[in-house]
């Protein structure tokens, strides 16, 4: 296996790892939150937070690993329906657009994050800053990125060999 090869496989099993962890944390303290308010009549106060914080880590995680297994929604009939040299300049097209949302996302979280570090903003409850909250939006649009490109440098891999992509 090459070193690439090894790094991205190292990269996204991390990302799935850490996902997966905030998930059984999330669906954990869900679990009991649900015995704390229904069975003890004690409800955590801080379970919302806490339930914000993982959807928001987990999603940006998880996103990259969807780039790279090919798993986010793609409406594909019109363009399959078109012939093999338009459909590889929509995804050219597609590509220059997925590109500048992933960098438009990364420039503006990171000003969000530093308005957060700015202003000193933490979580009522917990107390958490709450640009640990959304520090994971740039890590996320940098792994999607870098996701992204693993997957259109396999698709053009495929069109060179005379397949369609990386699926053919």
């Amino acid at each position: 296996m090459k070193k690439k090869d090894l790094l991205l496989k190292i990269l996204g099993n991390a990302e799935a790892a850490v996902a997966g962890v905030v998930m059984v944390a999330l669906v954990l303290a869900t679990f009991l939150g649900v015995f704390a308010r229904y069975i003890f009549n004690k409800p955590f106060n801080w379970l919302e937070e806490m339930q914000m914080a993982a959807m928001v880590w987990v999603s940006f995680l998880m996103a990259g690993v969807c780039f790279r297994r090919g798993s986010h929604v793609a409406i594909e009939i019109v363009v399959d329906s078109l012939p093999e040299k338009v459909q590889r300049v929509i995804e050219i097209l597609i590509a220059v657009v997925v590109y500048f949302v992933l960098i438009y996302f990364f420039r503006s979280s990171m000003k969000y994050i530093q308005l957060f570090v700015k202003t000193g903003r933490k979580t009522p409850i917990l107390q958490i800053p709450y640009s640990y909250v959304y520090g994971i939006g740039p890590v996320g649009s940098i792994l999607m990125m870098i996701s992204y490109t693993v997957m259109l440098v396999q698709k053009i891999a495929g069109w060179r060999n005379g397949g369609k992509g990386a699926e053919a």
